[in-house]
């Protein structure tokens, strides 16, 4: 079949050369059918390649970077920040607990004072006691306490308990009662001009009527005494000195 197509395409090349030459040109015949695709050549030979480029120059080196901290490194720098954040906290805490001290110390002090002050007094006052006991005692067998007509000018009766004592109109001008005891004692009418009452108790006495002029009153005890001119110390600002 491949060998007829070439012998019927030679046939018709002749037959068109023969009909030319002995007649007038005829039209133009049908194309035949397109010959098949030759197979492709062998590849050429690559030609040279062109010269080599110029290498370009060599970059500056960088500046060396500074020595990196491995992990345990940074770890234990951080610590010693907090140590010593630490240290400056308990530095502190130190000074303010020898303040505290100080201050301690201070108030040991004024404690033992008070104590010492409260040991003297306990002492003064057992001393008084005793002193009373014994001056009743030595009068425990009179009765001119409650025996008015009885002249006790000028007497020493310094802390004497005359608590209760019946002393309406006595006389005790000049009587020395520095911290006697006349608690409850009845001294209506009395006399007690220039008398010593210094510190002398007069808790609910009753001293109506009584003469106290140039008396020392200075630190007597004052509670509802009934004062000279008959009102009440409690009244009076707690004393009778403005009431004679």
């Amino acid at each position: 079949m491949n060998q007829l197509k070439p012998m019927i395409i030679v046939m018709l090349m002749l037959t068109s050369a023969l009909a030319g030459c002995t007649g007038t040109d005829g039209a133009e015949g049908i194309p035949g059918p397109q010959g098949e695709t030759g197979g492709q050549g062998p590849p050429g030979i690559q030609g040279e390649t062109g010269a080599d480029g110029q290498d370009g120059a060599d970059g500056q080196d960088g500046v060396d970077g500074t020595d990196g901290m491995n992990a345990d490194e940074s770890r234990i720098a951080e610590l010693e920040v907090e140590l010593a954040s630490k240290d400056a906290t308990i530095a502190i805490l130190l000074g303010n607990i020898s303040d505290m001290e100080e201050e301690l110390d201070a108030v040991d002090n004024v404690i033992v004072m008070y104590y010492m002050m409260f040991v003297q007094m306990q002492n003064q006052i057992n001393n008084i006691s005793s002193n009373l006991t014994s001056t009743t005692a030595d009068l425990s067998n009179e009765i001119w306490w409650a025996n008015n007509t009885v002249n006790w000018a000028f007497l020493d009766l310094a802390e004497t308990d005359l608590s209760y004592a019946n002393l309406i109109g006595a006389n005790l001008i000049g009587a020395n009662l520095q911290v006697a005891n006349l608690n409850n004692a009845h001294l209506m009418g009395a006399n007690l001009i220039g008398a010593n009452l210094q510190d002398a108790f007069l808790w609910n006495a009753n001293l109506t009527g009584a003469d106290m002029i140039d008396a020392n009153l200075n630190g007597v005890y004052w509670w509802n005494t009934i004062c000279p001119d008959g009102t009440n110390s409690n009244d009076n600002g707690n004393t009778c000195e403005n009431n004679l």
